[in-house]
């Protein structure tokens, strides 16, 4: 009888210290990756797509691949030469996760905002002394690019997958939203505004859920000044909508 009541909790003990150890280590490469996309960023003109692949290139050691056939399990390779990174960066770099409609990595620009920017269009120029030293310092972070890099990290410990991802699924819903019932219509909008049209107000993760793919967020944020023209485009966005914003 004290078998069957401690070996299940000592067997979650075992795999939920080895799948918190993985994901340890994915969110210390989040904040490096964070890193090298505002980095990029800022010598590309804030574009979110060299941003991503700078990302995915931090981030390869960590991204696995689904086995193919029955019982399929996920598993990660490693990357210990230059060639093991060329082969895995070829399979990997569209940046798509299998089997599901997220991106492995993904990259939100926090600021500016097409409102910081202006509505006029065109460059802006990130060496204008007029704005870096503008005594407005609102003014002055037009030509800082702050970013939010969002590392999908799909956990690979059976068992604690299911466990941890049921334990932490809580924290995809907004602070305002965790206590009382929220009508299916305003989840449903709340849903479509932050994960797209394409998923038709589907939270993504939890669609990935009911298929048994365990899918945890793990967000890191990087502020840098600009080191060549933004550019106001479709990449800046019309306001902040990271989920941990920045506060002016």
């Amino acid at each position: 009888m004290e078998t069957a009541v401690v070996l299940p909790l000592f067997v979650f003990l075992i795999l939920g210290v080895l799948q918190l150890g993985l994901m340890h280590q994915a969110r210390l490469l989040t904040k490096y990756a964070a890193y090298k996309a505002v980095r990029t960023g800022s010598l590309r003109s804030a574009s979110v797509s060299e941003m991503e692949h700078a990302a995915v290139a931090v981030m390869l050691p960590m991204l696995g691949k689904r086995s193919s056939g029955a019982g399929s399990i996920e598993y990660v390779r490693s990357v210990g030469s230059g060639q093991e990174f060329a082969t895995k960066w070829n399979e990997l770099k569209n940046n798509q996760m299998a089997e599901t409609d997220l991106k492995n990595v993904e990259v939100t620009i926090c600021g500016p905002t097409q409102e910081d920017v202006g509505s006029g269009g065109g460059e802006l120029d990130f060496d204008d002394p007029s704005v870096a030293t503008s005594g407005d310092w609102r003014q002055s972070m037009r030509t800082k690019l702050r970013v939010q890099v969002t590392f999908n990290y799909r956990l690979v410990i059976p068992f604690a997958d299911w466990v941890i991802y049921q334990a932490a699924r809580g924290r995809e819903i907004g602070m305002h939203l965790r206590m009382g019932k929220v009508k299916a219509a305003e989840q449903a909008k709340v849903s479509k505004r932050k994960f797209g049209s394409k998923n038709k107000g589907e939270n993504p993760y939890e669609s990935a859920a009911s298929r048994g793919i365990y899918i945890a967020p793990i967000r890191a944020t990087y502020t840098m000044r600009m080191q060549s023209n933004l550019v106001a485009d479709d990449d800046i966005p019309a306001r902040n909508e990271c989920i941990f914003p920045f506060a002016y």
